[in-house]
């Protein structure tokens, strides 16, 4: 049976972290892991995901590995993660971000009847206690790169431009999915939220933590929007999985 829904993540010096949402996704109840499958891209992390140990019980699963570590490469593994999903619907998320049970079975209900151009973004909510993510003026705040969208809208798009690869480049997809897309946020369904202080290896978003962390930050400049500005005037796609890979898993 072809799965309803993939998750989509990224992996890069996780292990800790893949091991809880191992621990979660075998957790899922059957008839929700029947309609779900996990495609996990390693960014050719140091500390390989497919060494992680793996449970019994998870759902269909497969672990992609990018062949050559590029710093903050995750538009490139998003997009190798849509290819690769058999499932018409994906859930683009972080490694530091988990899918709860009643969210997933929620999610699969309303993917059933939705839309092809609906995205569906989420509440969040930050581990261990379960309070609302806030940001500070005390709003609540959603991941901005975690969203539910169906694969053909995906790449309709055009998928993520790996011409702008680095850390803080999120925005450039994200313009163009809000402005072909129904965006509708589901203030009722949340995605938990691990920080650092409660599963070390949660994120690689500190340079203490990861060293590539912010390197490319500065692909926000001007330098990236002339690019983009010049590949739109010459009306060129983006460019998607321009890297080698393999399956390893």
């Amino acid at each position: 049976m072809t799965p309803a829904l993939a998750i989509c993540q990224p992996y890069y010096k996780n292990p800790g972290m893949l091991a809880e949402q191992y621990r979660v996704w075998a957790a899922y109840p059957e008839a929700a892991k029947a309609q779900l499958e996990v495609v996990l891209v390693d960014d050719a992390s140091p500390l390989p995901a497919a060494d992680v140990p793996r449970p019994e019980g998870l759902p269909a699963l497969r672990i992609y590995r990018v062949k050559k570590d590029v710093p903050w490469h995750q538009h490139g593994a998003r997009n190798l993660a849509a290819k690769e999903a058999a499932a018409p619907w994906l859930l683009l998320t972080d490694m530091d971000h988990v899918l709860p049970s009643h969210t997933l079975e929620a999610l699969l209900a309303l993917v059933a009847r939705t839309s092809n151009d609906t995205v569906y973004t989420f509440h969040r909510l930050d581990a261990p206690l379960l309070t609302p993510t806030r940001d500070d003026r005390g709003n609540l705040k959603p991941h901005v790169n975690s969203f539910a969208i169906h694969r053909g809208h995906y790449w309709a798009i055009g998928g993520y431009d790996e011409d702008c690869v680095g850390y803080g480049t999120d925005s450039y997809f994200r313009t163009r999915m809000k402005a072909a897309s129904r965006m509708k946020h589901l203030v009722d369904l949340a995605l938990i939220r691990y920080p650092r202080e409660v599963v070390p290896d949660a994120s690689g978003s500190s340079p203490g933590m990861d060293p590539r962390a912010f390197r490319n930050a500065g692909r926000r400049t001007a330098e990236t929007r002339r690019r983009l500005q010049a590949k739109a005037a010459r009306k060129l796609p983006p460019t998607v999985l321009a890297f080698e890979w393999e399956r390893v898993v």
